[in-house]
């Protein structure tokens, strides 16, 4: 049985997973999508690097996704970097701080290069969408431009559609807003295709849960509910295998991989990071020299992922 089979189990989800069908007196057998990336697999060693909006940095908070990845990947070490800024599209312009755009994707490139990764994941679209028909060639070439200047990491890259807007009673009806995902979601297909890249189709897939929600605060951004309720979605969208694992034994997990995306995000993202590095670094820039006071921290909490992790093997 798969790992996103075990969670659909154990979190309560009222339908199979996507891709799972079954026939009467037979166990689940994963079915292979449309569009799935049939060569994802990571190797031991593989460093992930998660670029995208706020669907990323948020899940960083809850680790369900990242915890769901590990376990299904309990033999291999794998170490995962959350890049994702609220509000960010592929242009960077969430992450420009007081500077312009370019110099937020000139932050996004040359960090996501500094960490050396062997896999990114590039998950953007869900803003760029609001600009409908009309912004879609500028979100084509902003991407392209993206994935060019991502081709030094020389890194597997998969390509992640934005999720569907859920419907809810005290909120407009989402129906527009989706049409205009679906064009989006459709321009990274064409593109992952293009490019011989897989597409991972949350798009598609979060649509077939038919557990009562709400599982967003505001019908875009996941609760906490919300990233619990897919965890088998998106392992299933990346097509992950994996063994029956109880939430109880993941539960440790989850928090180590929540404490170690803790620190990085201080290491990379400071409270104070406009006196460290930006316009006023005049006054407090010294102190900059402490951000590598953070890589003992990170380091052994990655070791504590790693003692979790290979216990549940056993």
């Amino acid at each position: 049985m798969l790992l996103s089979t075990a969670f659909a189990i154990l979190l309560g989800t009222q339908v199979l997973p996507p891709g799972f069908v079954s026939t009467p007196g037979t166990r689940l057998q994963p079915a292979q999508p449309a569009n799935s990336p049939q060569s994802f697999s990571l190797k031991d060693g593989d460093r992930i690097v998660w670029l995208g909006n706020t669907l990323v940095e948020r899940e960083q908070r809850y680790g369900y996704w990242e915890t769901a990845l590990i376990a299904a990947n309990a033999d291999k070490n794998i170490t995962v970097r959350n890049l994702g800024w609220s509000g960010d599209t592929v242009f960077g312009d969430a992450r420009a701080g007081f500077d312009n755009a370019a110099k937020g994707y000139e932050r996004t490139v040359s960090l996501t290069l500094e960490l050396k990764p062997t896999v990114i994941f590039v998950n953007f679209g869900s803003n760029e969408a609001f600009e409908g028909k009309e912004g879609l060639p500028k979100f084509e070439k902003g991407l392209e431009k993206l994935l060019d200047s991502l081709k030094p990491a020389n890194a597997r890259v998969f390509l992640f559609s934005p999720i569907p807007v859920e419907k809810s009673t005290s909120l407009p009806d989402p129906k527009a807003l989706n049409d205009k995902l679906a064009l989006y979601s459709g321009a990274i297909k064409e593109i992952a295709e293009k490019r011989g890249l897989s597409l991972v189709d949350l798009f598609r897939d979060f649509q077939n849960i038919r557990s009562a929600g709400p599982f967003t605060d505001n019908g875009i951004h996941l609760t906490e509910a919300g990233y619990k309720q897919f965890t088998p979605f998106f392992t299933n969208s990346l097509a992950q295998p994996g063994t029956v694992v109880s939430e109880e034994k993941l539960e440790p997990l989850r928090q180590a991989i929540i404490a170690k995306n803790e620190q990085f995000f201080n290491k990379w993202r400071p409270q104070n990071e406009t006196y460290l590095f930006g316009f006023r670094k005049h006054e407090q820039g010294k102190n900059a020299k402490e951000i590598v006071e953070f890589d003992p921290f990170i380091a052994k909490a990655e070791e504590e992922i790693a003692k979790i992790r290979k216990s549940l093997n056993k």
